[in-house]
């Protein structure tokens, strides 16, 4: 049978201390050591890795509104070259209306001019024919 031994009982105790506070200092120190380092590294890489993500969404918004501002300037700037591409082409349209309008003038005057020198030399020719024709009927 199974006879229990005092002093091999304290044997066994006190190896089993030696053997715990042995392996506290050259393993178990050692291994919370690494855990702790372990730990710390991947806190700082969330930390960084959400400073990140936080700077990317930061970077995304002002990326967005620099395109809604500049959709709204080029917008606008759309806008005002149509504004006055239509007043250039009404500026022209009445421009060259003018002008036109002027060289009709110019030219009625001119059919004016050549019909009254046309109309009195028609009126001395006439007066010529008449009297020729008043002379041979005299005649």
């Amino acid at each position: 049978m199974l006879t229990f031994n005092a002093a091999s009982v304290i044997v066994v105790f006190l190896l089993v201390c030696i053997l715990v506070i042995v392996l506290s200092k050259i393993f178990f120190r050692p291994v919370r050591k690494v855990m702790g380092e372990r730990e710390s590294r991947v806190r700082n890489d969330e930390e960084a890795c959400q400073k990140a993500l936080t700077e990317a969404e930061q970077n995304l918004r002002r990326i967005e509104e620099s395109i809604r501002s500049a959709t709204s300037r080029a917008e606008a700037l759309r806008q005002e070259m149509e504004s006055q591409a239509q007043k250039e082409k009404s500026r022209l349209i009445a421009e060259v209306g003018q002008e036109y309008r002027g060289r009709v003038e110019e030219a009625k005057k001119k059919l004016d001019e050549q019909f009254q020198v046309l109309k009195g030399e028609l009126a001395s020719r006439a007066e010529g024919l008449s009297e020729k024709i008043e002379k041979r009927l005299l005649q």
